[in-house]
């Protein structure tokens, strides 16, 4: 029901109960011959009001949830249920909902049709505004059906229902009104009718409730009714109003309540009363009626404050306002009070003003009536007096206005000596009055209402006469003394000396005397002296003033800096206290006496002698001309350049330096020779009356410079550098290094002594043209061409030096060049000799003769000699590549350029050669030989398999040859290769061997299996039996009876016997072993494994097992069959295959059968006759209701790895067909545990959702703190994870009202890792409870805090500190939160989840090993169960090479109802497998899925740029 928005006169919004929700989805969850267990929506109320009939008794329960189970109950009855939502005032409902139910009978008996009785006990089992639900019994007998009339003539409403059962609702009816109802009881055609009956409709409530007026005592109410009530007979309102519970009728649509309290909050309710006085529900409002004044107000000024005091007002006070303002105008001072203050005080006002102030009570919205009153605050003093003029016969005083007062509010009271007088200024004359004498003055401020400030007073003096004669008569750089006269000097003067410059703040000095030093003064700086005379800080005569320059401070830092020949630059800091008035007087004596004035701190003089010591002194002058202290130094001028000359005079070991005497003066000459060739260096130190020098004992054809440096003083002036050489040395003799026929290639020794020489060269000469060549001096030889072949020639070579001076010829007389090479050398070799020839070279004579050489690349040189063009050469190396060569020579032994040849002799053939195929992984074949004779680079292998074959290469001396038949015979050839002729073929037969045989898909869903009460017999088709990779020899069979057994390592238990499984000390046995021979794929035969029969194999026996009892079998096949000494198989010999699991359950024991079936029965026989007639009423609701106990897979359908997109695929085909299948077929797995927690009462609000609730048998426990057995109830369960059956908790993502709990299970289970895989708020819905907060947040003993967090595209990473106050203890949490996760639907991406994953399991690794890991999403069933089970298939793939999400996920659902919750998120599962495993073999890098529907529903999700659906 919605209630109409209430509003007052005031047009202020009133107080109104919120409506609760609506009831919806009212369903029957269970009924019995005594109960009904009911459930409905949750409208997010607090309670439920539940009414249901019970044979003309209504019953009423208030319920917290929304679920109710009605008990006894009366069988086979009929019941009508309302519920409806009630609001905390336990009068707003909401719209009820109506459910009719039977219980069930106790028994079915056989009734015969006879006339009908009257129905009686007609009642109303409930109603509303607009019906009525009618219900009556039948005392006896039976009839067809009942007739049900009702009218109301009023409204012309008339209307029949015919009905089977006991009740039947009329709905559509008019509100406020009475109907008559008879109920007709019809058996064939007899009838028999009720007494009439009238009941009444609730009426409609009123439409709204206002305040039209209020006073201090009174309210007026006024409410309007709907249309539809309009004519309902009998109506009437009842007015109840709080706080006093009174109550009131009225058949009027207003009234007014008095006699009321004022200032007080009434809630005011109005219902409907109609016929049988039936309330309808009320409508509401709550207002305030007016507060009372205050009175007796009264306020109190000082200068700045008002103290205002009141009594308080009658009634009811919320609080008080009190505002203050001046001249009639509100102000700024206003202030609202607690209902208990009486007094106020204003501070900060204006002095002198007169003030209003006023006083309103407030209750709630509501105000009173102003309360009054006026008074003033005193007037403020003048600040100060103060004397603003003297002369020795008159004081003019003057005072400041008091402060923060209006001008025109006020004036003044002045008191002298000579009497009072009032003004307006703030100014007075003292007049004719004696020179230094002491008068007083008072005043006071006059103000308002005449009160009057505190008087202030002075006293002061006239002023004495001005001092005369005032002079300095000491001046120094800080200090001045001065001197005066005083012409009336009386004992109470005193001296004030004021010292001004405009460098510093004023300096005043107080003395009793006519003379003062001041001291502390700045250099060179003008100041202004200032005497008066003056009375103790009270009058002060006119000053006198003198000015004074105190002396400047010398320079410091004087430095001077020659410039050149005549000019010296001086420069030097400028004295303490400079000033820029300063001047600078320079003078200079010893090398021209000069004076100069600066105003810069440097200056250059010029013009003076060169090479000359000069005497330079520097003062400073102030403004007035008054010298500081002299400052001198000493510099010399630089001497003149000297200008030198240098010549060899046709030596190559001495030069002469000469030059002329400089101007000006010279104390001594250095003369130094450089050779940068040499690094030579010498230096002369001559006098200044030299003027040549000769240098001896040096180098040839060296350039050498000379420098002569002028010395005067500090100063080294040197000349321009001269450059001269020495004549250079001739080279050494000629040799001849090489010749051809057209060029000599020649010789020379290098110049003597001439390392050190610059920049020479050799000039060679050659007959019998006289042709000149030029060679750099860093070669000594020359290849002379274009020569004639056996030509003689005389050679010449001559050194030449720098600035092109030559040295004495060497000469080499009768030089040969070479003759011709042979021509068309070739070789033809075999295994172990090359036969060699050749032809003459050009221009061939008689006495030419050849040399002959041949050598391997690890062997020694062989020479020989032929005076014929051939050579067979014999006892070579096999497969060695030669180098042979050939020269022709002279009679002079003058050689030919030598002519090469490279050949190889041929390969020997390979010895000893052997194969082997070894058994597991590819078929192939293992060479092994003995190295070959000789040399060899490689060996060819050829492989004949019928008319094809394969070539392949490889190394000595072993090859392996894959990609063959399992089993199969080849012939193969083996080939020397070397860098000649290959070898001759050597041939050799092989065998592959055998791998583990394939096991297909669904290799044990096609196995027939017969048992009975201790064996049991397994039928293999022999088409099932895959033999291409080998023949299949042996079938074994492995027997389990431990559910933990597991498909994985099976091969450990292949020596692992009957004995040991009895023993325990096995999970699995090896049963028996049977031999098979391999038929033809399209035989139909099979092959039959007992187990049980008490056969033994080997060491193996198959003895009986358990009747009843339920085993797991698994197949093995070999390939290959090893046993190792003791007879037991050898497993790393042997080659097999192993299935996964099959589950089989053997019969009960017959003789134990028959005394059960007997004893069966005989039960049966006597339930019989009970259970008939249940048998028939059943009937009808078996076919409505789906039966308790469901059928149930095995819980796994282990794939391997290999095999898994082949099973993807097919799973995969029309639209997700075997996946649908699979999902279908694990929806019921786990529901029937029981949850009894979860439905207790005070747990109920701690779930999230009604059909998420955790088993008991999983669920986490919490500790009890306060001794409630319900304290330890969260809802999440242990999920087993890979390593550890309590690796994960899955957990719902925690409501308002469990955060706490939530945080104490993170403490107490010592959770580091915590997963959310919701946002907080999902499409506009609150699925998780933010647990966490910026920074600190207190969760009863827990206290979180965010220390870091990082923010991704994807997912947030964040870490907290969580400290349990009780303890003190803390420690660290990483939060992972994916936000790319939407509700009931999947990631985007595989390979981003799978990224997630790994970055989850790492921080798990390392920091949750002993502890859970917490994962939540909003209800922790759906996201949840994939997170985690995406981890275990993870784990599940690289360690045991096997898919398994059915088993994964049955396992999940056996500890937590709706892990993987929907059919997308199963097949997403299917789909990582997938990517995983492309991923490990390489053919799916990006690891990319992208789920259609999921884009399509949440649009906001933008695929990232490098994922693409994929293919399958």
């Amino acid at each position: 029901m919605t209630t109409a928005a209430l509003t007052t006169s005031t047009t202020k919004p009133a107080t109104t109960m919120p409506a609760p929700g609506n009831v919806e989805n009212l369903t029957v969850l269970e009924v019995t011959t005594t109960s009904v267990k009911m459930s409905w929506n949750n409208t997010g109320d607090s309670r439920y009001r539940v009414n249901w009939g019970d044979k003309g008794n209504t019953n009423t329960d208030i319920v917290m949830g929304n679920i109710k189970t009605i008990t006894n109950l009366t069988p086979g009855f009929l019941y009508t249920i309302n519920v409806t939502a009630v609001a905390s005032d336990n009068l707003t409902e909401g719209r009820p909902a109506t459910k009719t139910v039977h219980t069930k009978p106790e028994a079915v008996n056989s009734l015969q049709v006879t006339g009908p009785v009257k129905p009686v006990n007609v009642r109303v089992a409930s109603r509303s505004t607009d019906n009525l639900n009618i219900n009556w019994t039948l005392p006896e007998g039976r009839v067809d059906y009942y007739s049900v009339n009702i009218s109301n003539q009023n409204v012309s409403y008339y209307n029949t229902s015919k009905t089977n059962d006991t009740m039947v609702i009329f709905s559509g009816l008019h509100p406020g009104r009475l109907f008559l109802i008879t109920v007709t009881a019809v058996a064939g055609n007899l009838t028999n009718t009720s007494d009439q009956f009238s009941f009444a409709t609730y009426p409609k409530p009123p439409q709204s409730l206002i305040i039209i007026y209020k006073t201090i005592s009174s309210l007026q109410l006024q409410w309007s009714t709907f249309p539809i009530m309009n004519g309902a007979p009998g109506i009437s309102y009842f007015i109840t109003y709080q706080p006093s519970l009174n109550n009131i009728s009225s058949i009027n649509e207003s009234i007014v309540l008095d006699g009321l309290q004022s200032g007080t909050l009434y809630n005011i309710r109005v219902k409907t009363v109609g016929p049988d006085q039936l309330e309808s529900t009320a409508v509401s409002n709550s207002t305030y009626t007016l507060p009372d004044m205050v009175s007796k107000i009264l306020a109190i000024g000082t200068t700045t404050n008002m103290s205002v005091s009141w009594t308080k007002a009658g009634g009811q006070v919320s609080s008080y306002f009190v505002q203050l303002w001046e001249n009639t105008a509100p102000g700024s001072n206003q202030t609202t009070l607690s209902n208990e203050t009486t007094q106020v005080e204003f501070v900060g006002l204006t002095p002198g003003v007169l003030y209003f102030v006023e006083v309103v009570t407030i209750s709630g919205p509501e105000k009173s009536n102003k309360s009054s009153v006026s008074n003033a605050t005193f007037p403020t003093p003048p600040a100060s007096i103060t004397v603003n003029s003297q002369t020795v016969s008159s004081i003019n005083f003057t005072w400041t206005s008091p402060a923060d007062m209006p001008n025109h509010l006020y004036n003044y009271s002045v008191h002298t000596a000579n009497g009072s007088y009032s003004t307006q200024n703030n100014w007075f004359l003292l007049e004719n009055l004696l020179s230094g004498s002491s008068y007083n003055v008072s005043v006071v401020t006059v103000g308002v209402l005449g009160y009057r400030s505190a008087a202030i007073s002075t006293t002061n003096y006239t002023k004495p006469q001005a001092v005369m004669d005032l002079m300095a008569t000491e001046v120094t750089t800080s200090s001045v003394t001065l001197k005066w006269n005083q012409s009336d000097s009386k004992s109470h003067y005193s001296y004030e000396v004021r010292v001004e410059s405009v460098s510093m703040s004023e300096l005043v000095r107080t003395t009793n005397s006519t003379t003062i030093t001041v001291n502390g003064l700045e250099s060179g700086r003008n100041y202004t002296f200032t005497v008066t005379t003056f009375i103790a800080s009270y009058s002060k005569a006119d000053p006198v003033k003198v000015f004074y320059f105190t002396r400047p401070y010398n320079i410091t830092d004087l430095k001077v800096l020659t410039l050149n020949t005549t000019a010296i630059y001086l420069n030097w800091t400028k004295p303490y206290e400079y000033k820029a008035n300063f001047k600078y007087l320079v003078e200079t004596t010893g090398c021209g006496n000069k004076t100069n004035n600066s105003t810069v701190d440097n200056i250059t003089f010029s013009e003076l002698i060169p090479g000359t010591n000069c005497n330079f002194c520097v003062s400073v002058m102030a403004a007035n001309g008054i010298k500081g202290k002299e400052t001198c130094i000493t510099q010399y001028t630089k001497p003149e350049v000297v200008k030198l000359s240098i010549s060899n005079n046709g030596f190559n070991n001495s030069v002469l330096v000469s030059w002329t005497k400089p101007a000006g003066n010279v104390e001594m000459y250095r003369l130094q020779l450089n050779s940068s060739s040499t690094n030579f260096s010498r230096v002369e130190q001559l006098n200044f009356t030299s003027t040549s020098f000769l240098f001896t004992n040096l180098s040839a054809a060296v350039l050498y410079s000379a420098v002569m440096i002028a010395n005067s003083g500090p100063f080294y002036e040197p000349s321009e550098m001269v450059t001269n050489a020495t004549y250079p040395n001739p080279p050494g003799p000629i040799e001849i290094l090489s010749k051809t026929t057209d060029s000599i290639d020649l010789l020379w020794g290098a110049a003597p002594l001439m390392s050190t020489a610059s920049g020479y060269f050799y000039k060679l000469t050659y007959n019998p043209l006289q042709q000149v060549v030029n060679v750099s001096s860093a070669i000594t030889h020359l290849t002379l061409s274009s020569l004639l072949s056996g030509t003689s020639y005389n050679i010449s070579v001559r050194t030449v030096g720098p600035m092109d001076f030559e040295s004495e010829s060497v000469y080499k007389y009768m030089v040969t060049t070479r003759p011709y090479n042979v021509t068309s050398l070739s070789t033809m070799p075999t295994e172990r000799n090359i036969n060699v020839t050749w032809s003459p070279p050009i221009d061939y004579k008689n006495n030419y003769h050849y040399s002959l050489t041949w050598q391997s690349s690890d062997d020694q040189v062989f020479r020989n000699i032929s005076y014929t063009e051939s050579k067979y050469i014999t006892n070579l190396m096999s497969g060695t590549e030669y180098n042979i060569n050939v020269t022709t020579k002279t009679s002079d032994g003058t050689q030919s350029a030598t002519v090469p040849v490279s050949t190889c002799t041929d390969a020997s053939p390979v010895k000893d050669l052997t194969c082997k195929g070894p058994n597991s992984g590819e078929a192939k074949v293992n060479l092994h030989w003995s190295k070959p004779d000789g040399k060899s680079s490689g060996f060819q292998f050829t492989v004949l398999n019928g008319s094809q074959n394969n070539t392949s290469e490889g190394n000595c001396c072993t090859h392996t040859i894959s990609n063959l038949a399992y089993h199969s015979e080849y012939n193969i050839t083996v080939k020397t290769q070397s860098c000649g002729k290959p070898s001759t073929p050597e041939m050799i037969k092989c065998l592959t061997g055998v791998a583990k045989p394939p096991v297909p898909l669904n290799f044990m869903k096609e196995l027939d299996l017969t048992k009975d009460h201790q064996t049991f017999t397994v039928k293999i088709k022999t088409d099932l039996i895959d033999n291409s990779k080998g023949p299949v020899t042996h079938v074994g069979i492995l027997v389990a009876s431990d559910d933990n057994a597991q498909s994985s390592n099976l091969e450990k238990f292949l020596v692992k016997t009957y004995d040991d499984w009895k023993k325990k000390s096995a999970q699995v046995y090896l049963a028996t072993v049977v031999s098979y021979i391999t038929t033809s794929r399209s035989s139909t035969n099979s092959l039959e494994i007992s187990v049980g029969t008490k056969s033994t194999w080997e060491v193996y026996r198959n003895d009986v097992l358990d009747p009843s009892g339920t085993y797991k079998y698994s197949i093995v096949m070999f390939t290959y069959l090893a046993m190792d000494s003791n007879r037991y198989i050898n497993i790393s010999s042997s080659v097999f295959s192993i299935t996964v699991f099959s589950g089989v359950t053997l019969d009960k024991d017959p003789v134990i059968t028959w005394i059960a079936v007997g004893v069966t029965v005989g039960i049966f026989g006597l339930l019989f006759f009970i259970l008939i007639g249940f048998v028939i009423y059943w009937r009808r609701l078996i076919r409505k209701e789906s039966p308790d106990i469901q059928i149930q897979s095995l819980g796994s359908m282990a794939v391997r790895v290999e095999d898994f997109e082949a099973y993807y695929r097919k799973q995969k085909a029309d639209s997700n067909c075997g996946f649908a299948e699979e999902f279908e077929d694990i929806k019921p797995v786990g529901t029937a545990q029981a949850k009894m927690h979860a439905l207790a009462m005070e747990n109920k609000p701690k779930n999230r959702y009604n059909n998420v609730l955790p088993y008991d048998s999983s669920r986490v426990k919490l500790s009890v703190v306060r001794g409630s057995p319900n304290e330890d109830y969260i809802n999440a369960n242990y999920m087993p994870g890979y390593l550890s059956r309590k690796e994960f908790i899955a957990a719902q993502g925690p409501l308002p009202a469990t955060v706490n709990e939530f945080w104490r299970m993170i403490w107490e289970k010592n959770v580091h890792t915590l997963v959310m895989l919701t946002r907080c708020n999902e499409q506009g819905r609150v699925k998780c409870e933010q647990y966490w907060g910026p920074s600190t947040k207190y969760y009863e003993d827990i206290i979180v805090t965010t220390t870091s967090e990082i923010l991704l595209e994807d997912w947030t990473i964040r870490d907290f500190d969580i400290k349990n106050v009780k303890t003190t203890e803390v420690r660290s949490v990483r939060h992972f939160h994916f936000t790319a996760w939407p509700d009931h639907g999947v990631p985007e991406t595989t390979e981003l989840l799978i990224s997630f994953r790994h970055l989850v399991r790492e921080h798990m690794n390392q920091y949750s090993r002993n502890s859970p890991t917490v994962v939540h999403c909003s209800a922790g069933v759906g996201r949840t169960g994939t997170f985690i089970a995406i981890d275990r298939l993870i784990f599940q793939i690289e360690r045991e090479n096997i898919v398994d999400v059915y088993g994964i996920v049955h396992d999940l659902r056996m500890h937590r109802p709706l892990m993987v919750q929907t059919e997308d998120q199963y097949v997403f599962l299917n789909q990582c497998a997938l990517d995983i495993i492309r991923a490990r073999t390489g053919n799916n890098v990006d690891l990319i899925y992208q789920n259609t529907a999921a884009i399509s529903i949440y649009e906001n999700v933008e695929p990232k740029m490098k994922y693409l659906k994929t293919g399958s």
